[in-house]
């Protein structure tokens, strides 16, 4: 462990005897700049330092701590989007279709039914939130100029948000939609 801590003493040690600020421009902004870079590399070497030596003294925190930014990671690379939405939902609309109407799962068509009602009066909205995008219902149309749909007091509100929300996606799948559509034909029961 003091292996990793005297190393990069060395290393900072031989960039600062490398590197010297010319005599012009001491006492000026650059010197008050680079002090500053430096200072600010230091701390943070100082801190990768720490994080590897405790990663060497306690092993299972580290693997956990580093599973999950790992993991984090991921799912914010794989937050999906409006065209993700899209492309699923007329995936699954499309699959819909081939089935007759006497045969279709009345609740897998009429959530299809509300979300292309929702998307033809532009209420759909999604949020992403880094790791996951939630899909809402709107009260008004996006474009509405009308005093109740400017209006802060007539708007949805945090308090009641999650009444609009109908569905949330992440890891590069829209879950509501999906779990609707497991039994869409005639042998739904």
């Amino acid at each position: 462990m003091r292996v990793v801590g005297s190393r990069v003493l060395a290393l900072q040690q031989r960039i600062g005897e490398k590197f010297t600020l010319p005599e012009r421009f001491k006492g000026t902004f650059v010197e008050k700049w680079t002090t500053y870079w430096k200072g600010l590399v230091r701390d943070y070497s100082e801190v990768a330092v720490g994080v590897v030596k405790e990663s060497y003294a306690k092993p299972k925190k580290a693997l956990f701590y580093g599973t999950g930014i790992v993991a984090l990671y991921q799912a914010a690379a794989r937050n999906p989007g409006e065209e993700a939405f899209m492309t699923q939902l007329r995936h699954q609309s499309n699959r819909m279709i081939t089935v007759a109407m006497k045969q279709q799962n009345p609740v897998s068509a009429n959530y299809l039914l509300m979300l292309e009602r929702a998307i033809n009066q532009n209420k759909l909205r999604l949020l992403p939130l880094g790791i996951f995008t939630l899909v809402w219902v709107d009260l008004y149309d996006a474009d509405d100029c009308t005093y109740p749909a400017i209006c802060e007091y007539t708007s949805v509100s945090i308090w009641n948000f999650h009444e609009r929300v109908i569905d949330v996606g992440f890891w590069n799948q829209f879950w509501r939609l999906k779990w609707k559509m497991r039994n869409y034909d005639v042998n739904y029961l």
